[in-house]
């Protein structure tokens, strides 16, 4: 089966089950604090399809390689918005709490990968090799400066905003989880550089 498999496949896969961890950590938050989260994960799964899990090749659509993906992306970014915004709602978990899952999930990335050198055009690239934000055709995110020193984009469109109006979320609480995300991630290599996003929407990678 992996023949009809490429690279771009598992990267995107590799993406999809991160952020299903990510559902899974918050809901754990949330159920240890002695919040019930069973009916709301079934009403995500009805509302946005199941979770998947395994080997890429056990559960993936040969015959409609992109469009099980595309789905897969929609379904995770739906529920991991829908998921959040009710738990929010429900005052089950805070904002501070939430933002820490992903921070933490961030360091865990980078420690499995035990970067002690680059460049912070590498941590630009290693960032979207586990953040969803489209395809690299799709140009989402503009590079504005980059040396040997730092880097710095914005992002041109967002992907993410109809997923979070659909559930009456705000998108706005997903760039600051992607922001802890992205600072454990960055601060956590030994490269010695750090992650900032600005007020008005620069994102710099730069020695501290």
């Amino acid at each position: 089966m992996s023949l009809f498999l490429g690279k771009i496949h598992y990267w995107l896969y590799h993406k999809i089950l991160i952020h299903e961890k990510l559902i899974q950590s918050v809901v754990g938050l949330a159920n240890g604090k002695g919040y019930d989260c069973g009916d709301l994960l079934a009403e995500s799964h009805d509302k946005y399809g199941e979770p998947v899990t395994g080997e890429l090749e056990d559960c993936i659509n040969l015959s409609n390689i992109h469009g099980w993906l595309q789905e897969r992306i929609f379904s995770v970014e739906k529920r991991l918005a829908f998921v959040i915004t009710e738990l929010l709602k429900n005052d089950a978990v805070k904002t501070e709490e939430i933002a820490l899952i992903f921070n933490q999930n961030g360091v865990e990335a980078m420690n499995a990968l035990d970067i002690k050198e680059g460049k912070p055009q590498d941590l630009y690239t290693l960032i979207f090799d586990h953040m969803l934000d489209g395809m690299p055709c799709d140009n989402v995110n503009q590079i504005l400066e980059s040396t040997d020193d730092f880097i710095s984009w914005k992002t041109t469109r967002c992907l993410h905003k109809d997923h979070w109006d659909e559930v009456a979320g705000d998108v706005g609480n997903f760039y600051n989880f992607r922001d802890s995300w992205i600072g454990g991630f960055v601060n956590t290599s030994g490269t010695g550089y750090n992650y900032l996003r600005s007020p008005d929407g620069i994102n710099t990678i730069r020695r501290v």
